[in-house]
């Protein structure tokens, strides 16, 4: 048996279908609304604050992390702080550099050697900054082990946020304070 539909019986039937508003916009808020409640469950795996690296998603962490302090003691750069009974880390007047001896002190398996070093942060560079002025002042540019930051032909300071780890070397060596670390979105 062969069917006879061609492009003129197609368009007949799209012609007699209607659609009512309420329908229409039934269809448009339906998917708006599974947009939003996607959005309020991603919301949950947003870091709260600035986590050791090699730290589990949010939740996992959250739930494995009692505030023991094991990770505060072996880091031997000591920013890694406890508050509200989880460990944070603090890049204010040192740079992580990365050694892993947190990961290691860690049983609780808040923080797993599987996951990439990766501190969370990024880095946000003001306006006032003086290398946007003339190429005289290069140090963030220079101090950045994984190349992450570099100046445009404009003098324009530019992330790469694909290459930056979140050590927070450039922030330190910024004399002016003109670059502050804050978390990446997800």
């Amino acid at each position: 048996m062969s069917d006879s539909r061609d492009a003129n019986y197609y368009q007949a039937w799209m012609s007699s279908r209607e659609v009512s508003r309420r329908g229409l916009f039934r269809g448009f808020f339906a998917s708006g609304q599974r947009a939003v409640e996607d959005n309020r469950d991603a919301g949950v795996l947003v870091r709260q604050c600035a986590r050791p690296p090699q730290a589990v998603a949010e939740p996992l962490f959250l739930q494995a992390c009692d505030g023991c302090g094991a990770c505060r003691d072996a880091c031997p750069m000591g920013i890694i702080s406890v508050e509200q009974g989880k460990a944070t880390l603090q890049i204010e007047y040192a740079e992580c550099d990365f050694c892993g001896a947190c990961t290691q002190a860690c049983q609780r398996g808040a923080l797993e050697a599987s996951v990439v070093m990766d501190s969370g942060l990024r880095p946000v560079i003001s306006q006032h900054c003086l290398g946007r002025l003339d190429n005289l002042c290069r140090m963030c540019e220079i101090a950045c082990p994984r190349t992450a930051i570099f100046f445009n032909q404009h003098n324009q300071p530019a992330i790469n946020n694909d290459n930056c780890n979140g050590c927070g070397k450039c922030k330190l060596v910024c004399y002016h304070g003109d670059i502050t670390l804050s978390l990446q979105a997800s």
